[in-house]
């Protein structure tokens, strides 16, 4: 629990603060951007919510806080409100988890609900409310991991729920060593006509991204939106396998068509097939020079 006497003194006063056990994840500003910012690695709270939307951002940031670092001083009772409406749904049958995970230092997770079998995508944190409100979704048949750094609490939510595991050979470790489905190579993969999942190997040898729908991308840490440049972005600073081979991975998206861009960290984009390309393209271009 986020604890006021270790509160970061760059907040402003009021019933929301950020202790200094903040990991510096992003994952708060990208859920209430008008509440917390990030300075010098550390989270804070820059303005008090004003109005319903700001509270209820707020709140699920306090949810999604991989470290517990956020807290409330009163009305703590927002918290179980919001975890009632979680996981909360995006568009469509596609579902952001919250209960992000230190393990995965505070990676955004999804859940897709499918006739032919619901998915987790990359894994949240083990958490009993959350298991129960999967459940009454229909439960999960597939996780699928989108690199080796994401996993997270995967190996419970596997075995409560009898899940089959979805994840490229080449990331394989000590912490994951097999899985029912084990991608290789080169090659996309599809489970079936909705579902295509693409290898893009730079940020881990092994790292993929799943295509759902030809509209949603769950792109790891592949790819991801930096609303400030209005750009997309791919990160050489946390690219842990080769860069030059991350490049030429994004070369490969272009064959594709996607509408909402959905990250394992950075911030998320819904707009159009035609704008996503372009921004595609672009960030090919930048990052391209990089090289």
């Amino acid at each position: 629990m986020a604890k006021y006497s270790l509160k970061n003194n760059n907040s402003v006063e009021g019933n929301f603060y950020v202790d200094t056990h903040c990991i510096g994840c992003n994952t708060c500003v990208r859920l209430a951007p008008k509440t917390f910012i990030l300075k010098d690695d550390l989270s804070y709270v820059k303005k008090q919510p004003q109005n319903e939307n700001e509270l209820r951002d707020a709140t699920l940031a306090i949810l999604s806080c991989p470290v517990f670092s956020i807290g409330m001083q009163e009305n703590k009772q927002e918290i179980d409100k919001v975890a009632k409406t979680l996981p909360l749904l995006l568009e469509e049958d596609v579902y952001y988890c919250s209960y992000n995970s230190e393990k995965s230092y505070g990676a955004n997770s999804y859940f897709i609900k499918r006739d032919n079998g619901n998915i987790l995508v990359d894994s949240p944190r083990y958490n009993g409310k959350l298991v129960k409100a999967l459940e009454k979704l229909g439960g999960i048949e597939y996780i699928y991991l989108t690199h080796i750094d994401d996993i997270a609490d995967y190996e419970k939510f596997k075995k409560h729920f009898n899940a089959k595991i979805i994840f490229h050979e080449d990331d394989f470790s000590t912490n994951i060593s097999q899985a029912e489905i084990t991608l290789k190579g080169t090659e996309v993969y599809y489970l079936d006509e909705d579902i295509k999942v693409i290898p893009q190997s730079g940020h881990t040898k092994g790292h993929t991204v799943l295509l759902y729908k030809d509209y949603f991308l769950f792109s790891g840490d592949n790819l991801s939106y930096n609303i400030e440049l209005n750009a997309l972005t791919a990160s050489k600073d946390y690219c842990w396998y080769d860069w030059k081979t991350q490049v030429n991975s994004l070369k490969k998206l272009v064959d594709f068509n996607f509408d909402y861009l959905l990250p394992g960290h950075g911030g998320a984009l819904k707009s159009d097939k035609k704008t996503m390309k372009h921004l595609l393209l672009d960030c090919i271009s930048y990052n391209s020079s990089t090289i």
